[in-house]
């Protein structure tokens, strides 16, 4: 799938060839899949040994569909984790550093993150800036209980381009401010 996406985003880019004077929907979508890379992994951190989210992890149902196992309560000096994963878990599971594992943290996947549609394209009157939104969609998986606030469904991003002799490029700046002064 992931395979999928940059073979698209290339084609897009090799049928665009020199790139157009405006900016449209499918040069646009090719040049934002390719910076972000969609579609994305969606991960959260689960600390296993922290009786508060042990408590979240209970509550989630994870539990008894058989993907976690939370001790109800441990001895004093007891150094195992409230949480531990069952084998139904480990395609959930994510690589996790060094440090996050000697402080019992378990990265997991929740959701992918794929691009949605370009929900609209603004061009500056000067013609080489555009401000471009659009939406990314969740597709969430068990795992996605266990947040305690829960994952939105959709997601609203707004990008900056700015044409130069090459084309159009995205910018990484953050603020419309800063990008109007640009």
């Amino acid at each position: 799938m992931k395979k999928l996406s940059y073979i698209l985003a290339t084609m897009i880019l090799m049928t665009t060839g020199c790139q157009p004077k405006k900016l449209g929907e499918k040069l646009a979508t090719a040049l934002i899949m390719e910076k972000n890379h969609y579609p994305t992994i969606v991960d959260h951190d689960i600390f296993c040994g922290d009786p508060a989210h042990a408590y979240t992890i209970f509550k989630s149902g994870l539990v008894e569909k058989g993907f976690v196992k939370v001790l109800q309560s441990k001895k004093l000096g007891d150094t195992t984790s409230f949480i531990s994963f069952t084998t139904a878990a480990k395609p959930y599971l994510l690589s996790t550093p060094k440090d996050d594992k000697i402080s019992k943290i378990q990265r997991v996947k929740v959701a992918d993150e794929e691009f949605g549609a370009i929900k609209e394209i603004r061009i500056m009157s000067s013609g080489n800036k555009a401000i471009v939104e659009y939406s990314t969609i969740r597709k969430k998986n068990i795992f996605a209980a266990a947040i305690k606030n829960g994952l939105k469904d959709t997601l609203f991003h707004k990008v900056y381009f700015i044409r130069t002799d090459d084309g159009w490029q995205l910018l990484d700046k953050k603020s419309e401010i800063e990008f109007l002064s640009f």
